[in-house]
């Protein structure tokens, strides 16, 4: 008896295992880059306040993302870089991002991520991830700050309106005083084929209540060298969750 006890324990063990992975379901995430809701492309004109700007590179790393069932949380992925503007892409429209993760079918209400590179991998360098490791990218790295490049927004704008660029954008934010985690409401059923898009949109992110962040002003036009100094990064940081959107 005793023995026969144990066998079926150990079967509802397996079939509590079984019907676990049963439910378990692979989906896409799309991530796109997007000013004023249309798809971006490099180097065109873009109405900015009274101006123009133009964007030549975008990329990011997202940290936790996470799905969001009640409070909550379901771990999708540690860590993932976007590249939107890829050195050698056949044109110049910013390419969508696709990744592939599991979580148990059922509702959802919504959906979180952290903009950076968290503080644990943070603390880490290139030299310490295998090769082919989203981290292992010693561009994304700024040793002087210990700490990788959270995002690169690149760019030029026509300040005056006179045809010739006057303004060259170089933003690239970083270290743990600027790494943000966002929630977003997004119910939705996770079943066979689902998916998700989430976008983000560059003409949100300069915009703060309805005021655009002046980019004829000098000290505006690119993230500081100094890592004492993070005001324009926090401003971009703290602006990517109304520039993000989920559907």
């Amino acid at each position: 008896m005793k023995y026969l006890s144990i066998l079926l324990l150990a079967g509802l063990f397996l079939f509590a295992g079984c019907d676990k992975e049963a439910k378990e379901k692979e989906f896409t995430i799309t991530f796109k880059a997007v000013y004023d809701g249309a798809p971006l492309v490099k180097n065109i004109n873009y109405n900015y306040d009274t101006y123009t700007v133009q964007f030549s590179r975008f990329n990011a790393y997202l940290s936790d993302i996470r799905l969001l069932k009640g409070s909550e949380e379901v771990m999708l992925s540690e860590i993932e870089y976007l590249d939107f503007t890829p050195a050698f892409a056949s044109n110049d429209n910013a390419v969508d991002v696709t990744i592939k993760v599991k979580a148990e079918e059922g509702d959802y209400t919504g959906i979180k991520m952290g903009y950076g590179v968290k503080e644990s991998l943070n603390a880490k360098a290139p030299a310490d991830f295998a090769s082919g490791h989203v981290l292992n990218k010693e561009d994304e790295y700024w040793s002087g700050w210990k700490s990788y490049i959270f995002n690169k927004i690149e760019g030029q704008g026509d300040g005056d309106g006179d045809g010739t660029p006057d303004i060259f954008l170089v933003y690239h934010c970083g270290s743990d005083k600027v790494y943000r985690d966002y929630s977003f409401d997004h119910a939705f059923t996770l079943t066979e084929n689902a998916n998700l898009n989430v976008e983000f949109d560059l003409k949100k992110l300069f915009v703060n209540d309805g005021v655009w962040f002046d980019l004829n002003e000098n000290s505006n036009q690119a993230t500081s060298n100094e890592l004492t100094d993070t005001r324009v990064a926090r401003f971009l940081m703290e602006n990517f969750d109304q520039a993000t959107t989920i559907k």
